[in-house]
């Protein structure tokens, strides 16, 4: 139940510019103005923009950045995407989702892998 709950709190109101699509892992995002995809494998950071609005996930794989605005069509499937990544916290991914801070916040890392030599 509690994952339904989030599920319904992740979902944000209106219809934002672009379309969303996930397949197997892939996030492809096409908006009028930008667009692209990201391996959520490949994403080593997300962050949340609400600077502007609406606000935008910022999905960060090394030198590239994939700006998703939370309104777009088919956002809300990103919260499956999103609580799969390895050490995601739901609870405060949903908090600063719906907080009134306007900046830049990390709502994710990746973790280190450690290699044995």
């Amino acid at each position: 139940m509690l994952g339904g709950v989030q599920r319904w709190r992740f979902r944000q109101a209106g219809r934002g510019p672009g379309i969303l699509r996930i397949d197997e892992g892939r996030v492809a995002y096409m908006g009028p103005l930008t667009g692209g995809t990201a391996d959520l494998d490949a994403v080593r950071r997300l962050r949340l923009d609400r600077r502007g609005r609406p606000a935008h996930w910022l999905l960060e794989t090394g030198d590239e950045v994939l700006a998703i605005p939370v309104t777009a069509e088919g956002a809300e499937a990103l919260f499956d995407a999103f609580v799969a990544l390895p050490g995601l916290k739901r609870g405060r991914m949903i908090e600063l989702l719906n907080g009134d801070a306007r900046d830049v916040v990390t709502v994710w890392t990746r973790p280190a892998r450690l290699t044995v030599v």
